[in-house]
């Protein structure tokens, strides 16, 4: 494809900057000028006019005019027409909303969108989880969870490794803490990977008021679980004494959902 060729204006100019980042204008200065290259890094890296503002509006001259001998194309960029980011900002223009906020705010969002979160490092929600604040572990178990929602196996693999370190709940925080840690790792992609998990911490946990609420999501979960993956382990139970005729009904219902026999516990 043969590249269009630029009027030879200093608007066209890649040593051309616009003379602020507030507002739209035709006005600029030029970046070979010597009195600016104590300002190049603020200016171009950190946009920071205010470094030299007095100076830009003593420099800034109208883009419009013929470019010098020093003239350098500016390197044109082609870009799809139906981008989220383009149609965004088609639709502020049409508007009238279109303002360096909403400009920020259109390619924030277009940035997020183009991130791989099945990939995205989780080293920072890693030591929140480490964190002696349980504010700051919560925030940690919460983004992970997003992340797990959204294809991040290592995401999983910590918060799961976090998970298994609790040890059985006792008292009703503990309780909420830990039902809160397991729904933010439940996703249909990792509930075979918990299920072992569950089924050992049912043979550990006493049953009592207090944890009654979390025996019964630990069997919500089973329940919602591939049979497959839980006959065994649920059969092997019911035949255990230390299991209470209760349990030993929550665990028939799950395995047989459409057959009740009192004889089955026997």
């Amino acid at each position: 494809m043969n590249k269009e060729k630029l009027e030879r204006i200093c608007f066209n100019c890649n040593q051309f900057l616009t003379a602020s980042m507030e507002e739209a204008t035709e006005f600029g200065i030029c970046l070979n000028d010597k009195d600016f290259e104590p300002f190049i890094e603020e200016l171009l890296e950190k946009s920071n006019y205010s470094s030299c503002q007095e100076l830009i509006n003593s420099k800034k001259f109208l883009g419009e005019q013929e470019a010098c001998e020093d003239f350098e194309e500016i390197e044109s960029i082609e870009i799809d027409d139906a981008t989220p980011l383009v149609q965004e900002l088609k639709r502020l223009c049409a508007s009238g909303d279109l303002t360096p906020e909403s400009l920020k705010a259109a390619i924030l969002e277009e940035k997020i969108r183009n991130i791989d979160w099945k990939t995205t490092p989780v080293d920072q929600y890693v030591r929140q989880l480490k964190s002696p604040k349980i504010e700051e572990q919560k925030a940690g178990i919460s983004s992970l969870g997003g992340m797990i929602a959204l294809g991040n196996k290592e995401a999983f693999k910590e918060l799961f490794n976090y998970f298994t370190q609790i040890p059985p709940p006792k008292t009703v925080e503990e309780v909420h803490f830990k039902k809160e840690v397991l729904r933010h790792l439940e996703s249909d992609n990792t509930k075979q990977q918990i299920i072992p998990y569950l089924i050992d911490e049912l043979y550990k946990i006493p049953s009592k008021n207090t944890t009654r609420q979390w025996i019964s999501d630990i069997f919500r979960f089973l329940e919602h679980s591939p049979n497959e993956k839980i006959r065994e382990p649920l059969e092997k139970m019911l035949k255990d004494k230390r299991f209470s005729y209760r349990l030993k009904k929550k665990m028939k219902n799950i395995l047989y959902p459409n057959y009740f026999s009192d004889e089955l516990l026997a």
